[in-house]
């Protein structure tokens, strides 16, 4: 018995995918009787619990296949391309909130950018 792999079967079910968002919503639910010194086996099934959960809100949010979750070579590849493409959707992210700055007041001031179009 191959014990990353049963815990790769738990970590994806809908029973822990469900408690784990549920103790990230309500911090009164405890997935481990400790708290704060985990021990290694532990710390791989909240990795795999995290890796779930993205992927799971991804093929929601994002429209990826959700045959992504179909064996662990395609939901490493796609965790490894989305840690690679993730810095340039930061700085995606980044550009389009330089295009628009709001700052309360009682007037509206445009950045010198607009003036210079008008």
């Amino acid at each position: 018995m191959n014990i990353y792999s049963e815990l790769q079967k738990l970590a994806k079910s809908n029973k822990y995918q469900g408690l784990f968002q549920v103790t990230k919503d309500m911090g009164g639910i405890r997935l481990f009787r400790n708290d704060y010194d985990l021990s290694s086996i532990q710390s791989i099934f909240l990795n795999y619990l995290y890796n779930f959960e993205l992927i799971n809100r991804e093929i929601v949010t994002e429209k990826i296949s959700k045959h992504v979750l179909d064996n662990e070579i395609m939901w490493t590849a796609y965790l490894l391309w989305r840690q690679k493409n993730q810095p340039k959707q930061k700085e995606e992210v980044k550009e389009k909130s330089k295009a628009v700055k709001l700052v309360a007041g009682t007037k509206i001031n445009f950045s010198k950018d607009n003036h210079e179009r008008e």
